[in-house]
């Protein structure tokens, strides 16, 4: 079944998450100051609720781990377009779907 109120929110969802994401890199390229702790959030709450995000993660994880407390902003800013390349694309797909 094809629910438009499910479709209508998993839209909205996706955009606000790509949005926090976009929010937190433009802050770090102004000002080079970041969150960590809530960019880390995030970045956690998506490898667990998003099993795209999850799969590209896990293939990266196997390649190369490094603690969050050890990693520079910058690789954190990394992940956070690599999840922002991933929810575009899925927002995409939901909207050609419409």
């Amino acid at each position: 079944m094809n629910d438009p109120i499910k479709k209508a929110y998993d839209i909205a969802s996706i955009r606000k998450d790509i949005q926090e994401r976009q929010q937190m890199i433009n802050e770090y390229q102004m000002t080079r100051r970041l969150d960590r702790d809530k960019a880390i959030s995030k970045i956690q709450e998506l490898r667990i609720t998003n099993e795209n995000v999850a799969a590209v993660t896990a293939v990266k994880l196997a390649q190369h781990s490094v603690p969050f407390s050890q990693v520079t902003d910058g690789s954190i800013i990394a992940e956070l377009k690599m999840q922002m390349d991933i929810l575009s694309a899925e927002l995409a797909k939901e909207l050609s779907e419409q």
